[in-house]
């Protein structure tokens, strides 16, 4: 499905990543651990194509991410990155916000589809309404989980999903995840909790 063929990324000079060689196999939840600095973030970023390569290639069903397929392979792809922001006013108009775009308007879900996926994440139906500047930090994060999971795309790519959730809410997360039984599914985390709640673990480090 993801291949990653003899990769290198090079950042202010210096090699971030060398040779970095792997596959992840469709329907697969993988997470990628280990020190920071080592290039997780920019790998999982390279996916999309929002970060190319100094050297190698990548492969998503066998064809080449190139300028000629990126954009087919994007449409293929939701991605939370590590760092965002919420323009908009109510949980409600950020939840929608992705669906009103043409490639996703089929998708977009019912008031009763969204609270059933609030009580899967441990979140009170009262936030739909809520304004966005009202929610926590693991709120929002869960709520953006949520979002990636109501767009159905064959990958998801996840950077630090985890990281303002307590215990309680990490476990959440991960039974949530693991019911994408379809979905290709690349995570970076740094939580070991989450890291050894999957089968596929790949040490991004010296």
């Amino acid at each position: 499905m993801i291949e990653f063929d003899n990769l290198t990324f090079i950042y202010d000079n210096k090699p971030l990543m060398q040779h970095f060689t792997c596959c992840i196999a469709r329907g697969e939840k993988a997470v990628l651990y280990g020190p920071s600095g080592h290039g997780k973030s920019t790998l999982l970023a390279s996916v999309p194509g929002f970060v190319r390569p100094d050297e190698g290639t990548i492969r998503i069903d066998g064809r080449t991410l190139d300028a000629s397929t990126v954009q087919q392979v994007r449409r293929r792809i939701a991605w939370l990155p590590q760092e965002f922001t919420l323009p908009y006013d109510t949980v409600k108009e950020l939840i929608e916000a992705p669906f009103r775009l043409r490639i996703n308007q089929a998708q977009m879900p019912s008031r009763e589809t969204i609270l059933h996926h609030f009580e899967l994440l441990g979140l009170e139906p009262e936030l739909y309404d809520k304004r966005s500047i009202e929610i926590s930090g693991g709120q929002r994060q869960r709520i953006m989980i949520l979002i990636t999971a109501l767009l159905h795309k064959e990958i998801v790519l996840l950077d630090e999903p985890t990281s303002a959730l307590d215990p309680d809410s990490i476990a959440r997360v991960v039974d949530y995840i693991h019911g994408w039984h379809e979905a290709t599914v690349l995570m970076v985390s740094h939580d070991d909790r989450f890291i050894n709640a999957f089968d596929r673990k790949i040490y991004i480090g010296d």
